[in-house]
This record gives structure tokens, C-alpha cells and sequence, in this order.
């Protein structure tokens, strides 16, 4: 894999530049890396009360609070991942232009990140589970390659953005609303279950409205993935991933004229 070859002769400089974005997110912190529980915790009391107060809807057979939190944490690794690498390359201009190293260590280290925070923030989710008395089936065990493919779609987003953002700076804006619309676009706060197909099919076109679905479904429900459809997730978002980080290599070679 070209990102292991070129990123392996500098992996001490990644896990130094790793620990030190972990380190300015949290020094001086009063909570700590209780915030990354915090996060997707706020977001779950937060539509918890819309919908349970407000609009008083029905959105699934199991907990509320289960099923938003659920969704807000995959939505959270992703969003924190993506828009935190948005301007990395274009904010570390002083080390691009002064020394040579794998650029993506700077976007990389925002989506390790992302996933130290899911990590942290996944242990409450077990907790959840086991107050609200869920059963853990082999299934549950699909949350690995759904976490992946997460992973790899955020990695991918996190090349495109913060490459052209180099060159055009107002991809840091366009790329925030893109984010915020695909929001609305994911079932974080709804569920397509009943939904006409149609709908779903548009939805679908979206990455993530597979992946948070079926991490619902394979840890709260107990089933397991419809293979089919994540083989071609998968395909779709490994072809989105490749091309996107040639993109990457492409023009990192001009990073330190233009920044």
C-alpha cells in the first residue's frame, strides 16, 4: 500500500505529530478526554429531548438514547476527522516550506485523532448497552469492518479537502457546508426504516448512511450485514479513497510554492 511505504520511514515523526495535536486538545483541560464522551453525549441528550418532549416522535423499538448515540458517535469521528484536516496542510505552512516529509502525516494525524475520541467515547457506548440490558451477539462484531470503512471514507474526505484548500482557500468554507449537509443527509437523528424506497436509494448514494445504519443494526439489533451491499460500499469507497489520495500526491509536490 503507497500510504504505508511513504508514510513508514517517517513513523516516528507521525506518532510524535499524533500525540502532539492529542496533547494541545486536551493540556489545560479540566475534563480531559472526558470530552470525547461529551460530544456525541451531548448531541444523543440533545435530540433525546426533541424527540421525546417536542416532537414526540417514535424513531426506533429500542432506547432513544441508544440509538442517538449510536449515530452521533460514527457522525462525530467522522465530522471531527474531516474538518479538523481541512485546514492542516495550509496551517502547518511554517514546517511545509522549511522540511520534506509525507504531507498526509498532517491531515492523518486529525483522523487518528478522531479515532482515539470514537475509541474513548465507544467504551460508554458498551455501558449504555449493558444499563439498558441489550444483548451482545457474534454480530456485534461487524462494527470492526463498518469502523473501517468509516475510516477510510474519513481519511479520503480529509486528502481532498485539505490538498485543495492549499490552492483555493475557500474550499475550507464549501467543504463546512458539504459537511453540515451531509449531516442531514446521514441518519444521525432519523431512521430510513420508514422511508419509501426511492428516498432510500437517494440516500444511499451517501456512504455514511450505510455505515451508521448497519452499526445500529448489527450492535443494538444483533443482525448482521447484508454482504452485497457492503461489498459494494466498500468498492465504492476504497475506489473514492484511491482516487482521492493520487489527487493528494499529485500536487503535494507544488504544497510549499503555493502555500
Amino acid at each position: 500500500m503507497k500510504l504505508f511505504s511513504r508514510l513508514y520511514p517517517y513513523k516516528d515523526l507521525l506518532f510524535v505529530y499524533i500525540w502532539r495535536e492529542f496533547s494541545i486538545r486536551y493540556k489545560q483541560s479540566l475534563l480531559g478526554v472526558l470530552w470525547a464522551i461529551i460530544q456525541p453525549l451531548s448531541m444523543m441528550l440533545l435530540f433525546t429531548f426533541i424527540f421525546t418532549y417536542i416532537l414526540k416522535l417514535e424513531v426506533s423499538t429500542y432506547p432513544k438514547v441508544l440509538f442517538f448515540y449510536a449515530g452521533a458517535l460514527s457522525w462525530t469521528l467522522f465530522s471531527s476527522s474531516v474538518t479538523g484536516s481541512i485546514s492542516s496542510l495550509s496551517g502547518n505552512y511554517d514546517l511545509i516550506t522549511q522540511i520534506y516529509f509525507p504531507r498526509e502525516i498532517l491531515p492523518l494525524s486529525k483522523v487518528v485523532l478522531g479515532i482515539m475520541d470514537f475509541l474513548i467515547a465507544f467504551i460508554f457506548f458498551i455501558l449504555l448497552m449493558v444499563y439498558f440490558k441489550m444483548d451482545f451477539t457474534l454480530n456485534f462484531l461487524w462494527i470492526i469492518p463498518l469502523l473501517c470503512l468509516l475510516i477510510i471514507f474519513s481519511t479520503a474526505l480529509s486528502f481532498l479537502f485539505s490538498s485543495l484548500n492549499v490552492y483555493y482557500r475557500d474550499v475550507g468554507l464549501a467543504s463546512g457546508f458539504f459537511v453540515q449537509l451531509l449531516f442531514f443527509l446521514s441518519p444521525v437523528w432519523y431512521s430510513i426504516d420508514h422511508l419509501n424506497m426511492k428516498l432510500k436509494l437517494i440516500l444511499f448514494l451517501n456512504p455514511l448512511t450505510f455505515i451508521i445504519e448497519n452499526i445500529r443494526r448489527c450492535t443494538l439489533e444483533g443482525r448482521d450485514v447484508i454482504l452485497w451491499q457492503f461489498l459494494l460500499v466498500t468498492a465504492i469507497i476504497c475506489v473514492f479513497y484511491v482516487l482521492s489520495y493520487k489527487l493528494f500526491i499529485k500536487i503535494e509536490k507544488n504544497f510549499a510554492d503555493v502555500i
